[in-house]
């Protein structure tokens, strides 16, 4: 499912309307700020939705970074799965959820903070309990390690650290087949990136 990112960003070049083009009566306003904080630093950012209905991504705005801030503003209708792509292609997007509202994103070293969002904060949740198993699952296999290094590694606690690890997985894989049923942007998100890998940290 993450492949849909990678292919349709391949089509960038192709003629692509902006958000802030489009009049819509029912749509409403959004300003998005992204602050780099700690992180390497940008000269240029782009933002882009995802088009469900034709499987595409579209353009909303491009931004200069000053002091390592950007900011966009527009119109939408609903709330849709949305990245900000910076002017290296090669440095990972900053996915998250577009929707009403004034959103604030803090990007800093292995971690970021989106405030002003319900969906986006229901989405970080999802983030910080993922990322909470995944760190338990670290553990126990370095623990797993270091014991076999030592040679104190017993089967008894070989057995315990297994067992761990198998339930960490079946809670990561539970906690992301509840999200990824939800038929919200957010659901959405979470398919869109983690459908397809629920053992990778993000």
């Amino acid at each position: 499912m993450k492949k849909t990112f990678i292919t349709v960003g391949l089509l960038l070049g192709l003629a692509l309307t902006g958000c802030g083009n489009r009049h819509n009566a029912s749509g409403t306003d959004y300003t998005v700020t992204c602050r780099l904080d700690g992180v390497a630093q940008h000269d240029s950012a782009t933002l882009l939705v995802l088009e469900e209905d034709y499987h595409q991504l579209r353009v909303c705005g491009a931004a200069r970074l000053q002091d390592g801030s950007c900011s966009f503003n527009g119109q939408i209708d609903e709330p849709k799965v949305a990245l900000i792509r910076w002017d290296n292609d090669t440095v990972e997007p900053f996915y998250f959820v577009l929707e009403a509202g004034d959103i604030h994103v803090t990007l800093k070293p292995g971690s970021w903070d989106i405030t002003g969002s319900p969906m986006n904060s229901r989405y970080l949740h999802y983030i910080n309990q993922r990322n909470a198993i995944m760190d338990s699952r670290l553990n126990t296999w370095q623990e797993y390690l270091k014991q076999a290094a030592d040679k104190s590694l017993t089967r008894a606690e070989e057995m315990r650290l297994v067992k761990q690890d198998s339930l960490l997985n079946d809670s990561l894989v539970r906690l992301t087949r509840e999200h990824i049923d939800r038929d919200d942007a957010v659901g959405r998100i979470i398919r869109e990136r983690y459908g397809d890998q629920p053992g990778q940290k993000h």
